[in-house]
Order: C-alpha cells, then structure tokens, then sequence
C-alpha cells in the first residue's frame, strides 16, 4: 500500500495571503481480522516467528522510494519578430525555406470545324521518244500532251528529247523520260498506262514522229471536301488548356501542402504555362487533333517546425536565469509583410506567445528533500513561491522519510 501524502497550494478562502495553504490527505490502513476458533485453530508459534522475521527484512532491505508531483506557476509570454524566410541565411531571424515545384503535362483532344475542296491534278512519267530526225527536239514547260482517251497532261518543266541514231540504216528513236501532269483536277484524270501525242505538232511531219507512253497509271487527281486544321482551331485550343492546365499543377503543389508539414503563405505561389504542342499545322486535313501544354506551379513555403523552432529559439532568449520554458505552449501565429517570389523569399509578421515557470531544476528539488519527513516537506513545498500545488507519495507504506539518495527520489513536473 502507498502512503499518500497532497499538499494543495493555493490561496487561503476569505482572507487574502501570499503564503500557500497546504492540504494534507493520509491513506488509512485498515486491517479486518477475523477472530480464530481457540478451540480448532492454533496458530504455531513457528509461523509467527517466519511473519514476524520477514516482516523485519521488508522494512529494513526494501527500497524506500519518494515520488514528488509538482504543479509550477506558470507564467505568460507574448513577442513579436520580423522573420526572413528564404533559401539563403540573412541574419538573426531566419527561417529556412523551401521551394515546392510541380510541372504537368496536360493534353486534349479538339475537333476541326473548317471544311473546303480539295483539288489536285493526277500526275506520272511518261517516256517521250524522237523518231523524227537525229536532231534533238526542245518542249517547252507546259507543252500539252493528249492521251489516247482525249485526257490532256501538260510537261511541268522544259525537257530536250534527244536526236535518234541510225543502225543498220534504220533510225533508232531518241528517248526522254519526263513528268506530265493534268491539266484539271480530279480523279477522272487518274488514267491507266496510255499512249499520248503532242498537239502542237499536228499538221506537220513531227506528229506522227514525236509522242510519248506510259507504262505504270497517272495518279493523285482527286476533287472532294475535306475538313482541315486552321490558325483558328489552334488559337481556341491553346485558349482552353491555358484556362485547365493551370490547377493541374497547383492541386499538385498543394497536395504536398496538405500534409500539414508545410505553410503556404498567401501570394507566395505562382504558376506558368508554356510550350504548346499541336500534332497538326494550320492548313492539315484533319478531323480532329490533339494539343498540349506544360504547367509549373512554384511555391515559396516554410515549415510548421521550422516556424515553432524558430519560436522557441527567439522567446528563450527573453527569459530571465530562473525562468524555463514550457516548449509545448509555444504558438506561433504569422501574417505576411512581403513576398518576393524571384527571390525565393518572404517576410513574416510572427506573434510568439508561451509560458515558462521557475521550479528550481530537479536536482535540486531531491536535495532539499531527501531525507525529510512530511511536516518538513511541507514546509519546504511552502516555501518554494514558483509552486502551485504538490504531491508527495512514500513507498512502502510504513516509510516516514524520503530517501537519502536522490535514486530513490522521482520528482514528476507536470506542465499541462
């Protein structure tokens, strides 16, 4: 059983005094015996001997132990500091900083609303031939050439067919591979392998002498509408991911926020957006395409600890030799004075409230008691100002003074 012993500091009722009243509180130790049967029981004498010779042993080889529960004074503390956060040390009061950088990605799909007709000329190589002379024969760009059909092809640049040669006494034709190209647009003009003329020699012996073939199809004539990409379609694209990009980036940012670890300062974080992409160009035949753009948020933010440490650090210099600190009463309440985010820095407003107390360090509080019995720790409890109320417990039960070694002395401050 432990003997209790609580002492209440505080202020007397009615009259008014700085000396503590002291309330003490004893344990009571009951003992129920029950009255034996003289004439069935007898308690052997050896028992009593073995009980009285182990109770001998507890009282002298037991541990005596004391546990002083002390209740301070507290004491209130308020100040105010101009706090630098930032990458780089300037100064007394700074505070580390951190910069919390997200880039996103953020890509759409779009849908091409211009439409307009599509025309191109079909177009092959042809193989013109000189059967007319040795003399080599000059066409001029455009030089009209007629397929077998009636399809008219144009020469798209100046070409020179070679003279022919004689062998044998046969003239073997010079020959000219050459582009032709249709003279109107669609698919009509996507013909098979032909023959074709040329019409400005009609009506002379070069007629019949100069033509050309072809042996694989013209191709490429088509006329049809189509849907194509404009400047338009691009600009509105990039409008829209501008606008949706944006929070893309900051959720992140502020996801990291969230944790609790970090505080965002308002002003102190900003977001770009750059680089669009588009997987067509202007003038593209396109139903649909796909557009991009980055997002970078930066945020210039200090941590929750890194804020109280700081806290911690400023007021403990204001306290005078006695006092301590109770470090889990320190706040730190914070307003922005500037924000400088090309500088990765910001200027805080930090309101610091604490409370301290003066109880003499525990150490000493063993030695003044070590030793004592409870009137005498009473008197010492009384007298020690920065108390507001105490409790002493003494171990065993039958103890009546603190121990003589301070490691059997437990001094417990509690400070909430």
């Amino acid at each position: 059983m432990v003997k209790k012993k609580i002492f209440d500091i505080a202020p007397r009722q009615g009259k008014k005094s700085d000396e503590p009243k002291i309330v003490a509180a004893k344990s009571v130790k009951r003992a129920d015996l029950e009255q034996p049967d003289k004439k069935n029981k007898i308690i052997p004498l050896s028992v009593g001997m073995v009980i009285l010779a182990a109770a001998a042993l507890s009282y002298f080889y037991i541990p005596h132990k004391a546990k002083i529960d002390i209740w301070p004074k507290k004491n209130s503390l308020e100040e105010t500091a101009d706090v630098l956060v930032g990458k780089t040390k300037k100064g007394d009061n700074f505070v580390q900083g951190e910069i919390l950088q997200v880039e996103k990605t953020v890509s759409q799909a779009f849908t091409a609303q211009s439409k307009k007709i599509k025309s191109t000329k079909a177009q092959g190589i042809v193989r013109v031939y000189n059967n007319f002379s040795t003399s080599p024969q000059i066409l001029v760009a455009n030089t009209r050439f007629v397929s077998n059909d009636g399809k008219l092809f144009r020469v798209s640049e100046k070409i020179t067919i070679p003279g022919g040669h004689y062998d044998g006494g046969k003239l073997v034709a010079g020959v000219i591979d050459a582009k032709i190209v249709a003279d109107q647009p669609g698919e009509d003009y996507n013909i098979g392998a032909s023959t074709f003329s040329i019409p400005g020699f009609v009506g002379t012996p070069k007629y019949t002498a100069f033509y050309a073939k072809s042996s694989d199809p013209m191709t490429g004539g088509e006329k049809r509408e189509v849907t194509y990409v404009t400047q338009e379609d691009l600009d509105n694209a990039k409008n829209v991911l501008v606008k949706i990009a944006p929070d893309a980036s900051d959720t992140a940012v502020r996801g990291l926020i969230s944790s609790g670890k970090y505080i965002l300062i308002n002003g102190a974080i900003s977001t770009a957006v750059a680089d669009f992409k588009s997987s067509v160009a202007a003038g593209d035949e396109a139903s649909d395409f796909s557009a991009q753009i980055k997002s970078t948020t930066k945020a210039v933010v200090v941590s929750n600890q890194g804020l109280i440490d700081f806290a911690k650090s400023y007021i403990g210099k204001k306290l005078l030799p006695e006092e301590k600190l109770i470090e889990s009463s320190v706040k730190a309440e914070y307003s922005p004075e500037s924000v400088s985010l090309e500088k990765n820095e910001l200027v805080l407003k930090v309101a610091i409230s604490a409370q301290s107390h003066s109880v003499p360090e525990e150490s000493r509080m063993k030695d003044m008691i070590k030793s004592k019995n409870i009137q005498e720790i009473e008197s010492i409890l009384k007298g020690v100002s920065s108390i507001e109320k105490a409790k002493v417990e003494f171990w065993p039960f039958w103890v009546n003074l603190a121990p003589d070694d301070f490691d059997g002395i437990e001094v417990a401050l509690h400070l909430d």
